[in-house]
């Protein structure tokens, strides 16, 4: 099978997760061949991947565009992961894996009770894929319920979110009840969304190194 991924996506930022998306860690692509990836990883916690684990890598690089693969754990030693048996992942599922944690704070608009009105309230944005987001309120949502937030983008830019409440989420605190709702975004906004999700991935390695 093998990945035809250009050598300039060597250096960029990853993560590491298991094959149903579970995170891992962050790391740097090392090396890129067509059966193989080298990544330099900071985190011992990949010294417990067993010999042949399927695994997925994101690669993120917001000039080139986003790539995933998929591959076997094949050593690891003095901070470089090796996978080998490598195949790249189809653009419909490497979009499906791109998740971001975050803590963004947002005002949430909604249809209120009264007719023709709109109420507002205060999330917290815990992480958002392609697909969906997760947030915290402390205003109670019924399920189904469509709301719309703004992103602040930073350099006075900012991205409309329209979603749909699905189902209760995890992550109930003193900040408010945890959500999980699904992106209605209008079609054509893929690219826009994902760049966003790519420039939050990065800001969260930068801060972790």
């Amino acid at each position: 099978m093998g990945i035809d991924i250009p050598k300039e996506y060597e250096g960029s930022v990853c993560e590491i997760k298991t094959t149903d998306n579970t995170f891992i860690t962050t790391a740097r692509i090392a090396e890129l061949s067509s059966d193989k990836v080298r990544v330099s990883v900071k985190n011992r916690a990949v010294k417990s991947l067993a010999f042949g684990t399927r695994i997925k890598i994101n690669i993120i690089n917001s000039k080139l565009g986003f790539r995933a693969v998929e591959g076997s754990v094949f050593t690891y030693s003095f901070g470089e992961l090796t996978v080998t048996d490598v195949y790249s992942i189809a653009e419909s599922e490497r979009r499906k894996s791109l998740r971001v944690y975050m803590n963004a704070a947002a005002r949430a608009v909604f249809d209120s009770e009264i007719p023709g009105k709109k109420s507002h309230a205060e999330i917290i944005v815990k992480d958002m894929s392609m697909n969906g987001v997760r947030f915290l309120s402390r205003q109670h949502f019924d399920m189904g319920t469509s709301l719309m937030f703004t992103l602040d983008l930073g350099r006075r830019k900012y991205m409309e979110i329209i979603c749909t409440v699905i189902r209760r989420g995890p992550g109930t605190s003193a900040e408010g009840m945890g959500y999980i709702a699904r992106l209605d975004n209008p079609a054509g906004r893929e690219d826009e969304i994902c760049s966003f999700l790519l420039q939050k991935q990065g800001e969260l390695y930068n801060m972790s190194r």
